[in-house]
């Protein structure tokens, strides 16, 4: 053996490694990582790990595709750069890209139950706009977001959104649309419910508000299209003006033959009552089984009136007011109509005051009866005479809105199935 040979032996000998040992721990390596590579590259399953940061080294701490997958820990997906984190796609009519399930109970009427999928976003400023579930469709008859009631109760709630922010002015569900901003459809129950519960909330179930059409409109194709109702000695529906010559309620009609108001039941005005266009008139029963038209009498001064009855002795009656009557018009001016009932000879007027009047006969020994109607001026209200009167502006016609087609309600989904468990060896 040569000198350089027994410098090369002596060298392995004393726990060196020889060219030759480390060409074949070279060679072993790299087929280890082409082993891995293909097994990471295998169609059957791709691997991650639970550790940030860490390497997948060992079946237990691997996220597989493609398989049931069990941890008692959080698995974090994170990505520092702008794009999407997680990206998950499906083929078939029914099939969910993302599933989630959680059907842990709240365990108290207010407390939050499981939550299968959570979107989260906590962008601040006035101008975040961030999103922490985004529904988009791309084709006709789709939905961006889908919920599903499959529980038989009044409270199980397919959609909810809740804004948790103390008394502020937080939003739970908005739609906001080139179209429909929201709609809501049923076909044996309500469409559409607003409510505002609690105890000292003075603000409305719903709010309808417009820049030039209509803030609500209801439209009913058999019943009433707007209804309200109080459940206190407060009003069913009100109206208020927001302009001079604007109207609190309004009502027209849509064709000949309708009625732009009705009343069933007494009806109380409280200011001015005007009448434009056609009389004022009452619907009087007939014996006959129809309905008579009477008209009012009008006069150019708020005048009331009142009438009696007197009798004559030795020629002479003093009539004396009804104190309620007095009391409600101007009794220094009114005015005396007698009718005579026999022959008294004629009547005349003889005195008159705040609190009645004397009525003589020609005839000083006449003892007739006689009638009498008494017109005072309203006492409360000026009623000047022949009042020229301003109409409001004629609003514009009525015209029912085109409403738009609902929409064909999708077919509601099977329910969702929990995903099945790992099959046990040997199975």
């Amino acid at each position: 053996m040569g000198q350089q040979e027994r410098v090369e032996a002596e060298s392995a000998g004393a726990g060196g490694m020889g060219p030759l040992k480390r060409r074949g721990l070279i060679a072993g390596l790299a087929a280890l990582a082409a082993a891995g590579l293909a097994k990471l590259a295998g169609p059957e399953r791709a691997e991650a790990t639970h550790t940030v940061g860490g390497t997948p080294n060992a079946d237990s701490i691997a996220l597989h595709v493609g398989q049931f997958n069990s941890t008692d820990g959080q698995t974090t997906l994170n990505r520092s750069t702008a794009g999407s984190g997680l990206v998950v796609s499906t083929v078939g009519a029914g099939s969910r890209g993302v599933f989630g399930s959680n059907s842990t109970p709240g365990g108290a009427p207010d407390a939050l139950g499981g939550i299968g999928i959570l979107g989260w976003s906590f962008a601040a400023g006035p101008n975040a706009n961030g999103v922490g579930v985004l529904g988009e469709v791309g084709a006709a008859s789709s939905v961006g977001v889908h919920g599903t009631n499959f529980a038989n109760s009044a409270s199980a709630v397919a959609v909810e959104g809740l804004s948790v922010a103390g008394a502020g002015p937080g939003i739970g569900v908005r739609g906001k649309s080139a179209g429909i901003g929201v709609e809501g459809d049923s076909t044996n129950s309500t469409g559409v419910i607003g409510r505002a519960t609690e105890a000292g909330n003075p603000n409305p179930g719903v709010i309808g508000s417009a820049t030039n059409g209509y803030g609500v409109f209801g439209f009913s194709q058999n019943s009433n299209g707007i209804a309200g109702q109080s459940g206190t000695s407060a009003a069913g529906c009100v109206g208020f003006a927001g302009a001079p010559g604007g109207y609190g309620i309004y009502g027209g009609i849509a064709v000949q033959g309708g009625y732009a108001g009705g009343f069933a039941g007494p009806v109380l005005v409280v200011g001015d009552f005007t009448a434009t266009g056609g009389a004022k008139s009452a619907a009087v029963p007939h014996p006959d089984g129809t309905h008579r038209r009477l008209y009012c009498m009008e006069s150019p001064e708020s005048l009331f009136e009142d009438f009696g009855r007197g009798k004559l002795a030795n020629g002479r009656a003093e009539v004396r007011f009804d104190p309620d009557f007095a009391a409600i018009v101007h009794n220094d001016d009114y005015h005396i109509f007698l009718t005579e009932y026999g022959d008294s000879g004629g009547l005349y007027v003889a005195n008159q005051s705040s609190s009645s009047f004397e009525v003589r006969a020609r005839t000083a020994a006449a003892s007739g009866a006689f009638g009498y109607r008494v017109v005072a001026r309203r006492k409360d209200i000026a009623g000047p005479r022949l009042e020229k009167v301003k109409l409001p502006e004629p609003i514009k016609e009525l015209v029912k809105p085109d409403l738009p087609k609902p929409a064909e309600p999708p077919k509601a989904p099977e329910p969702p199935k929990a995903p099945a468990g790992p099959e046990r060896p040997g199975r």
